[in-house]
């Protein structure tokens, strides 16, 4: 991470910032000051192994959330914890949203979740290809007879009424087919969108009868065109209601470090799928987001300051405002 780039130096630009982290960016309760930072909303984020959300049943004093992961501080780390911090928080008038992603990282992680052991087809994508470590949403869940989009509005409905989140933020695997590890698969999947877009549908008029947001990750950081080729139709979505739809731009973190082989995801190239992104859903309310990357000691990927700053500079004008990918270690800076 680099040390001297601050939140001030982020947030002048006055667009609207929200950020990811999990419970390791912040200080013990009541030691969390962000009164005037200019933060508008800051996602918990249970990324790669989503047990606390699939798996939550009821809000227990002491019990240990596993959202801790990212450090740097160790202070927070059960249910209480998490309730009080959001209380914290959201007496700053910060929104707190809960985020996780569709992806299990490593798949033998799964014997560790007995709820998607019981659940084979999740697992469908992983069953036709092992590189692929993203679950199917799109799946009827048995024997519950329900919609994946309907089990995910239980579990947020049972986290809204014990935390009091403002929302629910949909991750990575969770908009359109695609493998990480090759974005020219899953290419074939638009007769899939109808689909996605029910899917988006059901959370998001279901989160708007509680008050309640939805944001997502786009598709790979893929521009409306391609996206659609994968099942992810942008507008349709943002016309069913999706808050915020977050453009992933990772020059550095996938552009040079993971993707490196594929074009689409260097400096340029982000910044031309967010200006069309942004443009196809001008007529809507969504709000497009672009992510602005400041590094992950645990994932071992570092920003870059020269670059950060062009995203700053040349990314604003085709944006709502940014999204901090992950902002814990600036956090840590500022509150320890």
């Amino acid at each position: 991470m680099f040390k001297k780039f601050t939140l001030e130096q982020i947030t002048k630009d006055d667009l609207e910032t929200i950020t990811c982290t999990d419970l390791g960016a912040f200080n013990e309760i009541s030691k969390n000051d962000f009164k005037n930072r200019k933060i508008s909303g800051i996602v918990i984020m249970e990324d790669r192994l989503p047990d606390f959300f699939i798996n939550y049943q009821k809000f227990e004093l002491n019990q240990d959330t596993t959202l801790n992961r990212h450090g740097p501080f160790k202070f927070l780390y059960t249910h209480n914890h998490l309730k009080n911090l959001v209380q914290e928080l959201q007496a700053q008038n910060i929104k707190v949203y809960f985020g996780f992603w569709g992806q299990i990282f490593n798949p033998n992680a799964k014997q560790q979740l007995s709820w998607l052991l019981k659940h084979p087809e999740l697992w469908r994508l992983y069953e036709q290809n092992s590189k692929n470590h993203d679950l199917d949403p799109l799946v009827t869940l048995q024997p519950e007879n329900i919609s994946f989009a309907q089990y995910i509005i239980k579990q947020f409905n049972k986290l809204k009424q014990d935390f009091n989140f403002n929302g629910l933020f949909l991750g990575d695997g969770l908009n359109g087919y695609r493998l990480f590890t090759d974005p020219t698969q899953y290419m074939d999947q638009e007769q899939t969108k109808k689909d996605w877009t029910k899917f988006y549908k059901t959370i998001a008029k279901n989160l708007k009868k509680i008050d309640c947001q939805l944001l997502a990750y786009d598709c790979l950081g893929l521009p409306p065109e391609q996206a659609i080729l994968h099942g992810a139709d942008y507008l349709a979505q943002a016309q069913a209601e999706l808050d915020y739809l977050i453009v992933q731009t990772y020059p550095t973190a996938w552009g040079e470090k993971w993707l490196k082989k594929f074009p689409g995801f260097d400096f340029k190239s982000s910044l031309n799928n967010l200006k069309a992104t942004k443009q196809k859903l001008d007529s809507t309310n969504c709000k497009v987001l672009y992510t602005l990357e400041m590094g992950d000691s645990v994932e071992d990927w570092q920003a870059q300051p020269k670059i950060t700053k062009k995203q700053l500079k040349y990314y604003r004008p085709h944006a709502d405002g940014k999204f901090i990918v992950w902002a814990n270690d600036l956090f840590y800076r500022l509150l320890k």
